[in-house]
């Protein structure tokens, strides 16, 4: 990418301003909250300057060691592609709180224009997406009211558990620009940051729910757009259009039950999300010697587990089946594709020694 208010919007639509605006934490969440969320957002910062290409994260989990390269492909994908589904979802659903034909027209509207954009490479969207989002989730007309302070015993779990608040801002590393845009990272998410805070003593007016659908349709399209990106990088650019095509008719079908369809769908993706994180962030220790840089790379490894452990400690039933048999899965094809590679890799060396 060459255009710098589309660069610029890509990696903001990646923090959803407007969700961050909604938030409504308490101020003893939120502050402390923001300079954990900026550990990670340096940490890609830092990451993107490196190199900043179509593969990213997975060029960085391919450096620390290419058996973590693919586990953290079998990881990122089974997590974000069904966020590219569960999504469109969830819009209408929880942020519109609509039901009926009207959801499911907004449903399939969402992924079909998300997957047109998509495919026919129309990147000034971003630009629409991200400054609507803001303009709505701007403090005008909203009424004083202080977010709820947690008693103290949990207040140190909920500072954790909001930290990965925009983790997604880590799908900025799968764009191909020029290293002078990186500061943009930086940027968004101090504006991000800004409205996390005002959120604490602001409660949002009735037009900012628009802004926070905007958000989540920003986050999809992102979320899609940087595996087409990783795709093109492996050379496989040919699959993005069967999975964005397949994905309408799944939206489809998830509205049939909304509910279980939302639920089954987000407790392994988001497993395989924090496991894909983790690996990723191994490369700060490859990339930096320095002891301020292991030290932010070693809070932010800390926090990818916590997620990981809340997810596992709070899913129940099948979905707790789910979220263990989905980390399994992909370590498992991380393994074997990388035995493969490797026994590949070891047939053509002991060919060319006959020669």
């Amino acid at each position: 990418m060459k255009n710098e208010i589309i660069i610029f919007s890509v990696i903001f639509s990646t923090i959803a301003p407007a969700i961050l605006a909604t938030t409504h934490l308490s101020i003893y969440v939120a502050l402390p909250t923001f300079l954990l969320v900026f550990v990670i957002a340096y940490l890609t910062y830092l990451l993107v300057n490196v190199k900043w290409d179509y593969k990213g994260l997975y060029a960085y989990a391919q450096d620390f060691h290419p058996l973590v390269g693919y586990m953290f492909l079998a990881s990122w994908l089974g997590s974000y592609y069904p966020y590219t589904i569960y999504t469109a979802i969830y819009i209408p659903y929880y942020v519109l709180n609509l039901d009926g034909i009207t959801a499911v027209i907004i449903s399939l509207m969402v992924e079909v224009i998300i997957v047109v954009a998509l495919l026919t490479n129309f990147y000034y969207i971003f630009p629409i997406i991200a400054f609507s989002q803001l303009a709505l989730a701007l403090p005008f007309g909203w009424k004083l009211g202080l977010g709820v302070t947690p008693p103290i015993p949990s207040l140190f779990l909920d500072i954790l558990s909001s930290s990965v608040i925009i983790v997604c801002i880590t799908l900025s590393t799968f764009i191909k620009a020029d290293k002078r845009f990186s500061n943009y990272i930086l940027y968004s998410v101090l504006i991000g940051g800004t409205m996390l805070f005002y959120s604490s003593f602001l409660s949002p007016s009735s037009l900012a729910v628009y802004g926070e659908a905007i958000g989540n349709f920003g986050l999809i399209m992102a979320e899609f757009l940087m595996i087409k990106n990783l795709l093109s990088g492996l050379q496989r650019e040919n699959i993005v259009k069967y999975l964005a095509i397949a994905s309408i008719p799944l939206v489809g079908i998830g509205n049939l039950n909304y509910t279980l369809f939302y639920n089954t769908l987000i407790v392994p993706s988001v497993a395989l999300l924090y496991v894909s994180l983790f690996l990723s962030f191994l490369s700060v220790f490859k990339y930096f010697n320095s002891l301020k840089i292991k030290i932010l790379g070693s809070i932010a490894l800390f926090l990818f587990i916590y997620g990981e452990y809340n997810v596992i400690t709070t899913s129940k039933g099948y979905l707790l089946y789910e979220a263990i048999g989905a980390l399994i899965l992909s370590i498992l094809i991380g393994i074997s594709v990388y035995s493969k590679r490797k026994h590949s890799f070891n047939s053509i060396r002991d060919l060319g020694k006959n020669f």
